[in-house]
C-alpha cells in the first residue's frame, strides 16, 4: 500500500520506463570464461565488477574488458559516491545515430529519449551516481566513443552532507554588499556584491503518508486509515566565491523588511522581488531557475530522498494500529543541483 502511494508522490514528473532501464542484454558464457571471486571462490561472468555473492571487487579477465557494466546500484544513505556527469557538446558535434543512442542509455539504464533530453538540455547533468571510481571510469571510457563528454565529480566536491547549507532569515542591503541573519539575536555575516557568484532557485517539495493497520489476529495487515500531508516551497540559495558560504532562504520564513516599499503582503510576491533585488545588485552573478524544469532528468542518478519509519499508535483503550509514515522530499536533490553548478561556475571564474 505504501509503495503504491509513494510512487505517486511525483507522479507529475516523467520517469524513466523499466524496461529501458534493465541492464544491457549480454550472452552466456561458458564456464572456462567466468572469473573466480578472490574474496568468496564463486564464480562470476566476465562482465562484472563486483562479484555478484559478496560484493568483493573482481579482477579483469585478460581481453574482457569491452565486456565489463556498471552496476548502477542504488547507494545508501551514508555512503560517498561518484557522479558521472554530462557536459555540453560541442555545437558542431553532430546528432547521435539512433543505435548509439540506444546503446549509450541502456548503458546507463535510462530511456533513449530521457538522454536525449539531457544532451539537448546542454547543461551539466548527473548520468549516474557510483559508489567506485573504477565504475565511473568504466562509464567514462564506454560513452567517449560516442562523442558524449562526462566528467567524474566526486560527492566529496558537492559536500552535500558535511556543509550543510546555513540558512538566512532576514538581510540587509547597501551599495557594497549584503548582511545575511541565520537568527534574530545572532551576528550577521556580510559579503560584497562582487563576491556573490551563483543563485539558483528552485522548489523544495515535501510529502508525508501515514498508513495505520489494523493489529488484531483476525484482520492483522487491514488498513484502516490514511492521511497525506504535502508542502510546497520557493527557495533560494546564494553562493560565494568562497566554496565554504552556502546561504538558503526559504520563501515562507524570511523576513521581507529588505524590501523596503517594495514589500507586500504575499511571501510568494515578496520572493520574486527579492530575488529580483539580488539579480539587480549582483550583476556579475550567475542565475539559475532552471531546477524545476530539469529535475525529471536528475532522479536516476540523484533520486528523491524517501524514508519509512513505523510503530504502534492508540486507537481505543487496550486497543493498538500499527502505523508506517513515510516522508520524501526533494531538498537533498535540489542540494546536489546547486552544488553542481557552484563546481562548474567557480571553476570557470577561475579559468578566466
Amino acid at each position: 500500500m505504501i509503495a503504491e502511494m509513494t510512487d505517486a508522490l511525483f507522479d507529475d514528473e516523467e520517469l524513466p520506463d523499466a524496461d529501458a532501464c534493465a541492464p544491457p542484454s549480454v550472452r552466456a558464457f561458458a564456464p572456462a570464461e567466468m572469473l573466480a571471486c578472490p574474496a568468496c571462490v564463486r564464480a562470476n561472468a566476465p562482465t562484472r565488477m563486483n562479484c555478484l555473492y559478496c560484493g568483493a571487487t573482481v579482477p579483469v579477465a585478460d581481453g574482457a574488458d569491452d565486456l565489463r557494466l556498471p552496476a548502477l546500484r542504488a547507494l545508501e544513505a551514508w555512503e560517498q559516491g561518484y557522479n558521472v556527469v554530462l557536459l555540453p557538446r560541442a555545437e558542431a558535434a553532430p546528432d547521435l545515430s539512433p543505435d548509439a543512442l540506444a546503446n549509450a542509455a541502456r548503458l546507463l539504464r535510462v530511456e533513449p529519449a530521457q538522454l536525449q533530453r539531457m544532451i539537448a538540455a546542454r547543461v551539466p547533468l548527473p548520468l549516474a551516481r557510483t559508489a567506485e571510481r573504477a565504475e565511473s571510469a568504466l562509464i567514462e571510457r564506454k560513452l567517449a566513443p560516442l562523442s558524449l563528454p562526462v566528467e567524474i565529480v566526486t560527492d566529496e566536491t558537492l559536500a552535500v552532507e558535511t556543509q550543510l547549507p546555513q540558512r538566512i532569515r532576514r538581510c540587509a542591503f547597501t551599495e557594497e554588499g549584503l548582511t545575511g541573519w541565520a537568527s534574530a539575536d545572532g551576528a550577521g555575516q556580510q559579503l560584497t556584491w562582487a563576491e556573490v557568484a551563483l543563485l539558483v532557485v528552485g522548489r523544495i517539495n515535501k510529502r508525508q503518508i501515514e498508513v495505520e493497520a489494523r493489529t488484531g489476529r483476525r484482520a492483522k495487515g487491514e488498513v484502516v486509515a490514511t492521511r497525506e500531508y504535502s508542502d510546497d516551497e520557493g527557495v533560494l540559495d546564494l553562493y560565494a566565491h568562497d566554496p565554504a558560504r552556502n546561504w538558503r532562504i526559504r520563501a515562507e520564513n524570511f523576513d521581507y523588511t529588505c524590501l523596503g516599499a517594495q514589500k507586500s503582503l504575499l511571501a510568494a510576491e515578496n520572493f520574486t522581488r527579492l530575488i529580483t533585488l539580488l539579480r539587480t545588485r549582483a550583476p556579475v552573478a550567475v542565475f539559475d531557475d532552471a531546477y524545476t524544469s530539469l529535475r525529471h532528468l536528475l532522479h536516476t542518478a540523484w533520486p528523491v530522498a524517501e524514508q519509512t519509519s513505523s510503530g504502534l499508535r492508540r486507537n481505543l483503550p487496550g486497543r493498538m494500529h500499527t502505523e508506517a509514515i513515510t516522508t520524501v522530499n526533494n531538498e537533498t536533490q535540489f542540494t546536489r543541483y546547486g552544488r553542481l553548478r557552484r563546481h562548474f561556475v567557480l571553476r570557470a571564474r577561475t579559468e578566466t
